[in-house]
């Protein structure tokens, strides 16, 4: 289903990389992402919102888009985090994102999940086919043993993606995240190679 392949890329922030599916492409971003960015976050802000840690007031800006990707990408040539943008295949249209944070080397070699994918393109599938070819990547690529990912008790359609993806229910934090504003429980889930 996946194939990696490492492609001339249109900046140098990140190294060439491209994970290729039936329908999707994860790479990592580049300035010219910009505008489709800001545009696939301002149209799905409402939906978007009640799942992530509240929005910065410039958030849908170009300053801080910049800061945002020159954050990303010293993080990435550090180990320490992983951002990398979902594209369909077909249109090259942004539809979500995916992120490997907290980087844990050494005799630990694990990491915390995250992902978005725009509300029209949900149910369709694709976070699952996005998350497998990443998850793949992370462990044969990125050499991790183990994967984290938590989600907000009532997020029944992500705890079935991530149980799909062969994570065990690991338990249950209580005001684990801080969301929307608001310190939240959260359901823990792992993955491990």
């Amino acid at each position: 289903m996946s194939a990696d392949k490492t492609i001339p890329h249109k900046t140098l922030l990140f190294p060439p990389l491209l994970l290729q599916g039936p329908r999707v492409n994860i790479r990592p971003p580049c300035s010219d992402d910009k505008h489709h960015w800001l545009s696939v976050r301002a149209e799905n802000r409402a939906y978007l919102e009640p799942f992530e840690p509240r929005w910065e007031t410039d958030c849908l800006t170009e300053q801080y888009f910049s800061r945002r990707i020159g954050f990303q990408s010293a993080d990435w040539w550090a180990d320490r985090h992983y951002a990398l943008y979902i594209e369909e295949a077909k249109t090259a249209a942004l539809i979500g994102g995916i992120n490997l944070n907290y980087i844990a080397r050494g005799s630990a070699q694990f990491c915390s999940l995250g992902y978005w994918i725009a509300e029209s393109r949900q149910g369709q599938g694709l976070m699952q086919e996005s998350l497998s070819l990443v998850l793949d990547w992370a462990n044969r690529g990125l050499k991790l043993r183990r994967i984290n990912a938590a989600t907000l008790l009532d997020n029944g359609r992500s705890q079935r993606l991530l149980e799909r993806l062969g994570f065990q229910h690991e338990g249950m934090a209580p005001k684990y995240l801080e969301i929307n504003g608001e310190w939240q429980d959260h359901l823990l889930f792992g993955k491990v190679f």
